[in-house]
């Protein structure tokens, strides 16, 4: 991931440099020197050969990191007939020591087993997911997480309909403010597939409301709580929360509004004289307020 970043700021310095030359002058100031001799243009090449290195570097580990997978996923097929195996062993990729782990079990049902394969490396751990086909297991949730950022992960019912699902909790590594994320793949009614990834920050689940509550980034005071509801694979939003502010600061007034103050289709529903209690007891609170104990 790091790697990653690299490429990114380096293609962007390149785009805007090369943004930022008039093209006119190109032009005339190539017919007096060799603009592919100048100093400029040979450190130019020499950064390009290093991306151009970095990038052969990556591809070649995602490979041998994709290949531990395929080992991985060899020996989950050779016990494909058990309902239950566990397995956990060490690998290793240029000398990078990679953690495996292989465990079919009855996870989110007691119907249908799934396959785990989680794999553990220096800076990242990857979760692949598979269900039982008729004669293979198939893949159906691939997720990667930064170790840095890495808090835990669980099964549990998210959404209220009975059926336990996949979530990964994880805290950004970059920012100011409170930003607990988790990615949440719903299990279907088949119990066997699962959605999409749906994402929210400094989340709250209640299942039993099929509601979430949460409090948006921000600083504190200056900041939204949300509330959202599950609606089978979509996610509706009810409200978000703010105090209202002007010219002198806060007003001590409540905003419940459709949207975040930043949005062009943000509407007033109404304006209350203290925060509604439902969200006094979501994590997150005494970020929105400023009120740390």
């Amino acid at each position: 991931m790091k790697t990653i970043q690299r490429l990114i700021f380096s293609a962007l310095i390149i785009g805007f440099v090369s943004c930022g030359q008039p093209s006119e002058n190109i032009e005339n100031t190539s017919e007096s020197i060799d603009i592919f001799h100048t100093p400029f243009n040979l450190e130019e090449s020499i950064r390009l050969r290093k991306r151009r290195a970095i990038e052969e570097q990556d591809s070649a580990y995602k490979m041998q990191l994709d290949k531990v997978l395929e080992d991985a996923l060899v020996i989950a097929n050779q016990n494909f007939n058990k309902d239950r195996f566990i397995s956990e062993y060490k690998a290793a990729i240029d000398s990078i020591p990679i953690s495996v782990e292989i465990n079919l079990d009855f996870h989110f049902s007691k119907i249908h087993p799934h396959l785990f394969i989680t794999r553990y490396e220096p800076t990242a751990v990857y979760f692949d997911i598979y269900k039982k086909g008729e004669n293979k297991f198939e893949k159906v949730i691939a997720h990667e997480q930064w170790l840095l950022t890495y808090v835990s992960d669980t099964i549990r019912d998210i959404n209220g309909d009975g059926l336990n699902d996949f979530v990964v909790n994880w805290y950004g590594s970059i920012g100011c403010c409170l930003k607990a994320f988790s990615n949440v793949y719903l299990l279907r009614e088949d119990k066997k597939a699962f959605s999409p990834n749906f994402e929210f920050i400094n989340p709250t689940f209640s299942p039993k409301e099929k509601i979430i509550r949460g409090v948006c980034y921000g600083h504190p005071t200056e900041t939204e709580m949300y509330k959202y509801k599950w609606n089978g694979e979509k996610v509706d939003t009810i409200e978000y929360v703010s105090y209202e502010r002007n010219e002198n600061g806060l007003t001590g007034k409540i905003l419940i509004a459709t949207g975040e103050g930043w949005e062009r289709n943000y509407k007033i529903l109404k304006r209350v004289n203290s925060i509604p209690a439902e969200y006094r007891r979501i994590e997150g609170y005494d970020w929105f307020t400023g009120n740390f104990k």
